[in-house]
């Protein structure tokens, strides 16, 4: 009689919704989390805001929603809760094997995102109870699941920190960037493209006034780097171990956002020359035209990135040590 094996690689491998729900069932204590977070959530939804010269809301979500409508450079804030979930789903696996246990230390953590809140809404600063929101809601899952379940969503909870608006705190670097971008933008028309234009200060015009324009804070780049940085820090620690892999993918965001914005302050001055001002208008304004000069910014971070793993698969086939099979 012959012996009839089973084909375990036949066998369908689980979706990723399957995976997820596998994840969630596996959690424990999650009633306790779930009324812990029911009352963190609703210590900020009624007393989350006290400037209420702004906006007549205690809530600091309200808060924050009136801040992004009103803030277009702090509108990713919007996306990030999105990126942080797709990167739990992303790490399921690690998720789903490490040790989970009640730690009673993430209580400081929960504390001092608490007294956080206490001291912005004393001193009417709500960028701090934001910085003390997410800071405790971390400790609570510290609190819940254990010191592992800390360090494996460390990376992913850290991108809240891009939630935190900055409004008008980004004038320190949003100044240098309309300067850098103005006169490189100057630099490439007057000296390669052989565009008659005149640099002065952060406005750009062609020498017989054809057309001028200012850099304004709105077109710093802001956008583009937070948007550029965001990207390469979750490529650096997705991709890569080593630490000055992720120091260069990291750093590579602040050129890249600036070659982006010379791209768009370029587009903006050639429709110009061809149709004057009214069409370099039209080129700034059209949302689809604005996109381009993405383009060859997260381009120029793939490619870095791809330069990188190459290396960086040398280094560990080098590196790694062989080790003898039994016989």
């Amino acid at each position: 009689m012959s012996e009839v094996t089973r084909d375990v690689s036949a066998q369908p491998h689980p979706s990723l919704i399957e995976e997820c729900a596998g994840l969630w069932r596996a959690l424990p204590d999650k009633g306790v989390f779930l009324t812990l977070l029911a009352a963190w959530l609703l210590l900020f939804q009624c007393l989350g805001n006290s400037t209420l010269g702004y906006i007549d809301t205690s809530s600091l979500f309200g808060w924050l929603h009136y801040v992004y409508e009103n803030s277009a450079d702090d509108q990713h804030g919007y996306l990030i809760p999105l990126v942080v979930l797709a990167l739990y789903i992303w790490k399921r696996e690690t998720l789903m094997n490490v040790v989970k246990r009640n730690w009673w230390p993430a209580l400081f953590l929960v504390a001092g995102g608490l007294l956080l809140h206490v001291m912005g809404y004393v001193v009417q600063q709500t960028r701090v109870s934001v910085v003390g929101f997410f800071l405790g809601l971390y400790g609570l899952t510290g609190l819940v699941w254990g010191p592992q379940w800390l360090r494996a969503t460390f990376f992913p909870f850290f991108l809240f920190a891009f939630c935190v608006p900055l409004a008008t705190l980004s004038e320190p670097i949003t100044f240098p960037l309309r300067m850098v971008a103005t006169k490189i933008t100057g630099w490439l028309n007057a000296g390669v493209l052989g565009i008659n234009v005149v640099c002065s200060g952060t406005q750009i015009y062609e020498s017989n006034y054809a057309y001028k324009y200012e850099v304004a804070a709105a077109c710093s780049g802001i956008r583009s780097l937070t948007a550029i940085f965001v990207m390469a820090l979750i490529y650096s620690f997705v991709a890569f171990t080593s630490p000055w892999k992720r120091l260069l993918m990291i750093g590579s965001a602040f050129p890249l956002a600036v070659l982006a914005n010379v791209v768009r302050l370029t587009m903006v001055i050639v429709a110009s020359e061809m149709g004057g001002q009214e069409r370099g208008e039209w080129v700034h304004n059209n949302e689809w035209l604005s996109l381009l000069p993405y383009l060859p910014a997260v381009g120029g971070l793939f490619l870095l990135g791809w330069w990188l793993r190459e290396r960086d698969g040398e280094d560990d086939s080098t590196a790694r040590p062989r080790v003898a099979q039994p016989a």
